[in-house]
């Protein structure tokens, strides 16, 4: 037999190649500071202003389109971002809420392992009995309900949606579940490190939603498998991973994103509230980009219900400071016309004054920003799948008590979803958001 190896053989092997396990170094873990996030943010929109290729291409109507594409402009895939579910095959009821956690809870008793001190909610990580580590947080004590149903529901719509989120369930507990693991700590703002005693869990326990069983309710996060290395930023790459190639702004399950958060009113879309992972599956090492923490949707907002204001206006918007100033205020917004249908367990959400084409989050986003039509359709193409079926199931998993908050909900799922497919037809109709 020859050793020359002819043509046929060496693009065999260049393709062996192409496949075989690539080893990387594990990135480094990095925390991006949500003030600096917001800061960035807040004033990004008026720095936009002064990019002139960017502005060029805003008035010829040219904006950069999604780099990660393929012919038919469709995500390429494989993805470590997102995965075709509702819009590309189809997802029954029961399989979102298998691949979600199914309705098994964290097993008592808990031995708490850390108290939360990220994000403006109270909260705990806990060990449950068999040894699973979950993040536990809780419902504001004058808004039971509130935001541990909106947690829960959106994570199953979102996963359904094509993204990787945690396994999210409602739990119930007494206080003779608990544990404190030994020598536990935590942070105190002005005090410094503080350890953690049975009168400071009271004290937290007292501050949170309790029901009239003298139970708590809470959300369980199950925590996902791999390294934690820090939030996704949304404008960008992560040059310490060698697979992120493409900025994130120009990401399509990124920018479409935008579509998905519209119709959920998912407006804390900020960094904060993402997770890169360091995991290995089938011999190889890659970064996977979950979302998480999904209390500020469906008219909750973390702390409270969400503001009339919210989805219309940003936290600090210059355009409608502007305009605000050049009609001496009084020209009066939707959103003022809207009605909170005041269903305990549910915050603001509605359909009436929902604007499908310029819906805003809290805070500017980057890769919101830079979307086009085609981006927007493509999500609007995965809400379109969405059934009443499968919604209603997502719904039916945040335990809201009051009947009415379920058909409420559901409802309002289904007009906003509705808007949106009117609004960003499969073809033709051209619209151009405003930014």
């Amino acid at each position: 037999m020859s050793r020359a190896v002819g043509p046929a053989m060496r693009a065999c092997l260049a393709a062996v190649a192409l496949l075989a396990p690539v080893a990387h170094a594990m990135p480094k873990a990095r925390s991006i500071s949500y003030y600096y996030d917001g800061y960035k943010q807040t004033v990004r929109p008026l720095t936009r202003k002064l990019d002139l290729a960017a502005g060029i291409r805003a008035i010829a109507g040219t904006r950069q389109e999604a780099a990660n594409v393929d012919a038919r402009d469709q995500v390429r895939l494989p993805s470590t971002w997102w995965t075709p579910r509702v819009g590309y095959q189809p997802v029954w009821a029961a399989q979102m809420i298998a691949a979600t956690g199914g309705r098994a809870t964290p097993p008592t008793p808990w031995t708490i392992v850390k108290a939360k001190s990220e994000g403006v909610s109270q909260g705990f990580q806990i060990l449950d009995a068999n040894g699973r580590r979950w993040a536990i947080k809780f419902d504001p004590p004058d808004l039971p309900e509130l935001t541990t149903a909106a947690d829960v529901i959106t994570s199953k719509l979102y996963w359904a949606a094509g993204y990787n989120v945690p396994s999210n369930v409602i739990t119930t507990f007494r206080r003779e579940d608990l544990r404190l693991k030994p020598g536990l700590r935590y942070k105190d703002p002005l005090k410094g490190e503080r350890p953690v005693t049975e009168a400071t869990l009271d004290t937290l326990l007292a501050h949170v939603a309790r029901r009239p069983d003298g139970s708590w309710r809470a959300v369980a996060s199950l925590f996902l498998k791999g390294k934690p290395l820090g939030e996704i930023d949304y404008e960008g790459r992560r040059k310490d991973d060698p697979e992120d190639l493409i900025p994130h702004e120009r990401r399509r399950e990124l920018r479409g994103m935008w579509a998905i958060n519209a119709w959920l009113d998912h407006d804390d879309c900020s960094s904060r509230n993402t997770l890169d992972l360091w995991v290995t599956e089938n011999g190889r090492s890659f970064m996977r980009h979950c979302f998480l923490d999904f209390s500020g949707t469906l008219g909750a907002a973390s702390i409270t219900k969400r503001s009339h204001r919210s989805g219309h206006e940003y936290l600090l918007d210059f355009e409608v400071a502007f305009d605000n100033l050049a009609t001496l205020g009084l020209a009066r917004p939707q959103w003022e016309h809207a009605v909170d249908p005041g269903i305990p367990g549910m915050g603001f959400i509605d359909a009436r004054t929902f604007d499908p084409v310029h819906w805003r989050p809290f805070l500017p986003n980057a890769a919101f920003d830079a979307r086009t039509d085609r981006d927007v359709r493509w999500a609007v193409g995965i809400v379109r799948g969405f059934d009443e079926s499968v919604i209603r199931a997502a719904v039916q998993q945040g335990q809201l008590s009051d009947p009415r908050a379920e058909d409420y909900l559901v409802r309002t799922l289904l007009a906003r979803r509705d808007k949106l497919v009117a609004a960003w037809p499969a073809e033709g109709g051209a619209r151009t958001a405003r930014r």
